[in-house]
């Protein structure tokens, strides 16, 4: 319980870290979806710390502290993911593309969610928690399509950072929400895992938000030799392959 604490409080100091140096780096005109998340997440974090240390764990007002903004954040991760793309998107096909995914997971986990709040007999914020991490996972999966195919591109390390560390926040959680539903972690180790995976994302974005590194386009000509590089390879690949 006391490693839980002691995370929790490494994590608010992160958080703070994060938003300090971004203050001192000029860093919050460029990724002001990203800060816009981290801001309400050390807001957050702050009034439930206090919540806890005047009422208690058990008190209603801790329990609404903690789960009311849980409804959202799940919402604020996903349109930082899909940032990510615009980012290196053309307009155009961003406009027209893009938006049809985020409409079609948010609609799926509506239903999905609906029909599990039905049964009243587990907690229906844990149950949103469930599917938003479901959500979550299939919006990084797109992102990553989106994105690996554009060898013309180099997201540099704030962009690789956010991704990064958003895609170990959703995987690890996903994962620790998967053994408690199915293989029945206590709750004690489940909430200081919750806590440790959170750690270790804000440890990312700390070390790759610590200075400014764009996204740059590579030169045509670089940008050809990398292609022909990977149509020999997949020649090579072909040949090694190809029965003899």
């Amino acid at each position: 319980m006391f490693a839980t604490y002691a995370l929790g409080l490494a994590g608010n100091a992160l958080l703070l870290l994060i938003v300090l140096r971004a203050l001192n780096a000029h860093l919050f005109s460029r990724y002001r979806i990203f800060y816009g998340y981290v801001v309400f997440v050390l807001v957050t974090s702050l009034t439930q710390s206090s919540i806890w240390a005047v009422l208690g764990l058990g008190s209603p007002a801790y329990y609404w502290a903690w789960h009311l903004p849980n409804l959202l954040s799940p919402f604020l991760l996903i349109v930082i993911l899909l940032d990510i793309v615009r980012r290196v998107e053309p307009n155009e096909v961003f406009n027209k593309r893009l938006l049809i995914v985020p409409a079609l997971v948010l609609g799926i986990t509506v239903v999905i969610l609906s029909a599990r709040l039905l049964d009243a007999q587990e907690d229906p914020f844990f149950r949103y928690q469930t599917v938003a991490l479901f959500a979550e996972m299939l919006v990084s999966i797109f992102v990553y399509m989106r994105l690996s195919g554009r060898r013309e591109i180099n997201l540099g390390k704030n962009l690789k950072g956010i991704l990064l560390g958003v895609s170990v926040l959703v995987g690890l959680q996903g994962m620790n929400f998967a053994h408690l539903v199915f293989i029945g972690t206590p709750k004690e180790v489940f909430g200081f895992f919750l806590q440790f995976f959170y750690f270790m994302a804000l440890s990312v974005f700390t070390y790759s938000l610590w200075s400014y590194e764009p996204v740059t386009v590579l030169a045509a000509g670089y940008r050809n030799r990398l292609e022909k590089v990977g149509e020999d390879l997949e020649k090579a690949v072909r040949i090694l392959a190809s029965p003899r």
